[in-house]
């Protein structure tokens, strides 16, 4: 099927027929489902006549001239642009799951806007690419800073892509919490749409994509020396870290042209090099070809798909770019069966025994953490601001001030110390200090559930709820789990299909952005971690559940010692290795929806805590539990209790304080491993 190296020179591969034909069932069956509705109301020819005229006394006619032919043509348009942009991005990182939005371009280029609309209007006024450009830069920028050193591993870049992308989505959001007003046309114009009324747009935007278009296709021949490698292309006189920062700056300019238009439109630009790929083409030229029509025939299918589901439904709107996340799910699955990682994942090098910390009294770390948080508890409960300045509650009064402060630090202290050591479970068992309950998609799946619970306007209760949440996360790691089985359970396969899994929480998050009205406002906030509307009896009913399963996790202790040993060592050990795991599965997943239900999906919690554990000194199981629950409950217990004061009056999700924290400190233990 490939060629062979020596022949490269003499013949080019073949092009397999299927490739053509599936590009051209794609194109056809996107454009007779686009063109479908209006086949009733006019005829083959005036229909095809409506791209570049109208009958001015056929309202039909106008409405599709200036309605559904522009839309049409902008998603081909762009389609186009971000599949060449994903086919470049590929080939100048050797990764077959780069993209623009797996990198975090289109993530920054959202937030540039955000900062631009709420800061600095006169920028949005002078031009929109520039702010849209500068923050698509500063992601890709905070990417390859990380993992420059790596030497662009597949899993790490993807990973640092997504943490950047977790982080400035969050930031985003805390934008939209606070200044809802201001933003929510704005985020409901982000979450993708292609809807148009006009042909101005496209014929804005058709030079720039031609343009930018046309650079990339320049830099094909550079492009192809870096397919020998970094070093063979040195010696060839390439200058590799040049042409690398030329293809990325244009595919940032890409990208960003089309977010500042249209919103975000994610994963065409994964989705068609890789359909190219898995469908034939070899060459570069032929990537960069057929990764384009690709490109422009899913996203004219994406967003028939969107326009028909509005249609269909109750009225509401359901955005291009939650149509094409669903896509992205899908092929990174297909991607990650044949995904060869050569490069360890951080926190995996073989040399790592030189680097651990010095191992400490359990009972001294464990109790400094204690009293920290005794600490956090009396502060939050006592020391906060009031109508005209700060005030002291004494003691004697915590009984009257309980009520709107006591139940929403104490699910926080206690969703904390679950998923710290939730995320303690998932480590050890996947043998990854890099996974955490978001990363692995549990959060994920508990999420789905709920979301799916609350805009079905079904009233099941806190018990059913918990039950439901249980559910969704324990599918989503079966499927996770299900997936990485031909890798044998690799953690660096386990990550990758958590992104799949977090692709599908991210259209429904899009659709629920898009949605607007207060359930997509209760929503939000929920999502980020709000703990303002926790009730005693839920505070309470957490305490019990948690109490239950930490006498659960006594009997846990020496399977998790003995799972690192191999398979084979611990089933010479008298341990059910496959039952073990799934206990382990279903504890983590229990752990994380009772945190999910009562706060919301957290992130980052499940991933600092073990670490902080272990930085901490504390390497053998049981004590990297106890310590891991105490700094999760610790940290979400500070989240709690800042959200209240940053703003005040005005409130914040502990969760997303707990997620701008978390981002930075993954960043940061990134970047400690690239000097390491």
């Amino acid at each position: 099927m490939f060629a062979e190296p020596s022949e490269r020179g003499v013949s080019q591969p073949t092009l397999p027929a299927r490739l053509p034909v599936a590009v051209a069932l794609i194109w056809c069956g996107a454009f007779l489902a686009s063109a479908a509705p209006w086949l009733g109301q006019l005829d083959t020819g005036t229909l095809i006549a409506a791209f570049w005229t109208f009958e001015a006394s056929d309202y039909a006619s106008v409405l599709a001239h200036y309605s559904w032919a522009p839309r049409v043509a902008i998603a081909v348009l762009i389609g186009c642009g971000l599949g060449l942009a994903g086919a470049v991005t590929q080939q100048i990182l050797g990764n077959p799951l780069a993209s623009p939005s797996t990198l975090g371009v289109e993530a920054g280029s959202q937030f540039g806007i955000s900062v631009a609309t709420l800061f600095f209007p006169g920028l949005l006024a002078f031009s929109p690419d520039l702010v849209a450009v500068t923050g698509g830069l500063l992601a890709i920028g905070l990417v390859i800073a990380l993992t420059w050193r790596l030497g662009f591993s597949p899993v790490t870049v993807i990973l640092a892509g997504l943490v950047v992308t977790f982080f400035l989505g969050a930031v985003n959001m805390a934008f939209l919490l606070l200044k809802g007003e201001w933003l929510g046309n704005l985020f409901i114009w982000g979450a993708g749409s292609l809807a148009q009324n006009n042909w101005h747009p496209f014929m804005d935007l058709w030079p720039r994509v031609l343009v930018l278009g046309v650079l990339m296709v320049l830099l094909m021949r550079p492009l192809q020396v870096m397919q020998l490698g970094q070093a063979s292309a040195r010696s060839l006189g390439a200058k590799v870290g040049l042409i690398r920062l030329l293809a990325l700056f244009l595919v940032v300019l890409m990208s960003a042209t089309v977010v500042s238009r249209v919103g975000v439109v994610a994963f065409i630009g994964l989705a068609a090099p890789v359909l190219a790929r898995l469908l034939g083409a070899r060459t570069l030229l032929q990537r960069l070809i057929w990764s384009s029509l690709l490109g422009s025939g899913l996203l004219l299918l994406a967003d028939t798909a969107a326009h028909w589901a509005s249609t269909w439904g109750d009225g509401s709107l359901v955005p291009t770019g939650t149509t094409t996340a669903l896509i992205g799910g899908p092929i990174i699955l297909i991607a990650l069966q044949g995904l060869k990682n050569t490069h360890h994942m951080p926190g995996q090098d073989d040399s790592h025994t030189g680097f651990l910390p010095k191992r400490r009294s359990t009972l001294a770390i464990g109790g400094a953490i204690a009293v920290l948080l005794l600490i956090t508890l009396v502060t939050s409960m006592s020391w906060s601001p009031g109508l005209t300045d700060w005030s002291w509650t004494p003691i004697a009064q915590w009984h009257e001030a309980w009520i709107w402060r006591g139940p929403r630090l104490l699910a926080a202290v206690l969703a904390g110390m679950a998923l710290g050591l939730a995320g303690t479970l998932i480590q050890r068992m996947t043998g990854n200090v890099m996974a955490s309950p978001e990363m692995l998609g549990i959060s994920g799946g508990a999420a789905v559930v709920m979301v799916l619970i609350v805009l079905s306007g079904a009233d099941i209760g806190r018990a059913g709820q918990l039950g439901a949440a249980t559910l969704g996360a324990a599918t989503a790691l079966g499927l996770l789990i299900l997936l990485a089985r031909r890798h044998r359970f690799a953690g660096n396969q386990l990550l990758l299909g958590g992104l799949a899994l977090y692709v599908f929480m991210d259209a429904g998050l899009r659709l629920v952005m898009a949605s607007g009205g207060t359930v997509a406002s209760r929503l939000l906030n929920w999502m980020y971690g709000a703990t303002w509307l926790v009730s005693e009896t839920e505070a309470l009913g957490l305490l019990g559940l948690i109490l239950l399963i930490a006498a659960t996790l006594l009997l846990t202790v020496r399977p998790l010692s003995i799972l690192p040993l191999g398979e084979t060592s611990a089933s010479s050990l008298g341990l059910p290795v496959a039952k073990v795991r799934l206990l382990l599965l279903l504890l983590a997943a229990l752990l994380t929806a009772s945190a999910t239900v009562v706060i919301g999906p957290l992130s980052f919690v499940g991933l600092i805590a073990p670490h902080l554990a272990r930085v901490l000194g504390q390497q053998t199981v049981g004590r990297q539990l106890i310590v891991a629950a105490l700094a999760g409950g610790l940290l979400l217990g500070i989240a709690d209790y800042l959200s209240r004061i940053v703003v005040y009056p005005n409130q914040l999700p502990a969760g997303l304080l707990a997620a701008l924290v978390g981002g930075l400190y993954f960043l940061w233990g990134l970047s400690r491993h690239g000097r390491a």
